[in-house]
């Protein structure tokens, strides 16, 4: 029985996934590496550890029947945030983040399996609500499901592990079947409420002095939720114009005003809600040399790193910004710069290759499923990975910010591990099983 099993595997997905995860490993072990006092501080061990704990994960989601995620979908998801809550409330922070739970000997972080949550109650969602979720109205559920833990997960607060939820929703509900205009309207409301904090936040940091009237309304916070509440009142009358007179001219006016008028009500919200650090951090991957010294210290010595690898590397336990201290958090948040300052272009291209594989085979997995749920659980899943993949790459070459996300299967890290293991396994499941449901 267990031969057939194995037989069956999506080998592709699991060799290229133990092949990233051993890479990583090594990679792990050369950032923490002192070359001074010749000795390891044993990150590596405990990633190994991990891994062989993330096998049995992945052993047991790739046996077990997937539907039975789907049964239990909303007890999954209403578990694990609480966990998440009662950790965002009473958890020591560390490094200013309340977001582990400290057993002594190993710590978990309950955010990252709150993803997998996520995605298995909106596959489940978008199953069930398959032929109305072209209505806008069926968007409120799938923007509760992820927004609910996004708020507790900013209040830790951890900015890069609540960003992650939004892509990963977008992603699923397109796959689902949602109105285009549906998502690309919410997708400007996101543009709009991020915009003016961030334009704020970049003038009060350069110290730009201005009397214009427009600069006016960016600074004073009442201007724009004055602007905000006009706009919106306009948009509320011309509807119910429209529900009496159904003139398509109102269309044009109320959909417009409802986009503008709820961005700049966000806008004004995230102002507040966002520490100063968060809004500089993501001003600094549009500018590092803002703050070199401060928020864009990480970017510009992983840029260094990197293009100081060359095509083949300076050699394993050789890379002078590693081996030297100057790369900040080397062993998880910046593992790519060490493989790319180490094994240079060719090792990190090899890095990327196997990711490259592992989404590849996601996608094919979702694409060739008979399931609705597996489909959607599948793309779910791999839109995880893909978004890590993207932000954490992207933050280390200068065209992402700092967010603290790590390389899934590369960055040291338990509780990212066990998640992506995890994933693997059920879209190993997945493959197993496509021709079956």
């Amino acid at each position: 029985m267990l031969n057939d099993i194995f037989s069956r595997w999506d080998r592709p997905l699991v060799i290229a996934t133990f092949l990233a995860v051993v890479l990583g490993i090594l990679m792990i072990y050369s950032a923490g590496f002192d070359p001074v006092e010749q000795i390891n501080k044993g990150f590596y061990k405990k990633q190994i550890v991990w891994f062989i704990i993330g096998i049995v994960f992945m052993v047991v989601m790739s046996v077990i029947n997937y539907r039975h995620l789907g049964d239990y979908a909303l007890q999954i998801y209403g578990i694990i945030l609480f966990i998440v809550l009662l950790t965002t409330i009473f958890a020591r922070p560390i490094r200013g983040t309340s977001a582990w739970i400290n057993f002594g000997f190993f710590s978990i972080q309950p955010s990252e399996f709150m993803k997998l949550s996520v995605v298995i109650l909106l596959a489940k969602y978008l199953e069930l609500r398959e032929r109305d979720i072209r209505n806008f109205r069926e968007l409120i559920i799938p923007a509760l499901i992820v927004m609910v833990p996004v708020l507790i997960i900013l209040k830790q607060p951890d900015f890069g592990t609540a960003a992650i939820f939004i892509p990963v929703m977008f992603t699923m509900l397109f796959v689902g079947g949602a109105d285009i205009s549906h998502l690309v309207a919410t997708i400007l409301i996101a543009f709009i409420a991020l915009f003016f904090p961030m334009l704020y936040t970049y003038w009060e940091w350069a110290g730009y002095k201005g009397s214009s009237i427009i600069l006016q309304m960016f600074t004073h916070l009442d201007v724009l939720f004055t602007i905000s509440a006009i706009l919106l009142f306009i948009a509320i009358s011309t509807f119910v114009a429209h529900f009496f007179w159904n003139q398509k001219v109102l269309r044009k006016i109320y959909i417009p005003a409802t986009v503008i008028s709820l961005g700049l009500m966000l806008s004004v919200v995230i102002h507040k809600w966002f520490k100063e650090y968060q809004k500089k951090r993501i001003l600094v991957f549009l500018n590092p040399e803002l703050d070199p010294h401060g928020s864009g210290y990480n970017i510009i010595q992983a840029k260094i790193a990197i293009g100081s690898g060359g095509f083949f590397g300076k050699g394993f336990l050789k890379g002078t910004q590693t081996q030297l201290g100057f790369l900040p958090e080397k062993t998880s948040d910046f593992i790519f710069p060490v493989i790319s300052e180490e094994l240079g272009f060719l090792g990190a291209m090899v890095a990327i290759a196997l990711l490259g594989i592992i989404l590849y085979r996601g996608i094919q997995i979702a694409l060739s499923t008979r399931d609705k749920f597996a489909a959607l659980l599948a793309t779910g899943i791999t839109a995880i990975l893909f978004f890590h993949i993207l932000i954490n790459i992207g933050m280390t070459i200068g065209i992402m910010p700092v967010t603290g996300l790590p390389l899934c299967f590369f960055s040291y890290g338990g509780s990212n591990l066990f998640m992506s293991m995890i994933g693997i396994g059920i879209l190993n499941n997945i493959s197993m099983n496509r021709s079956y449901y």
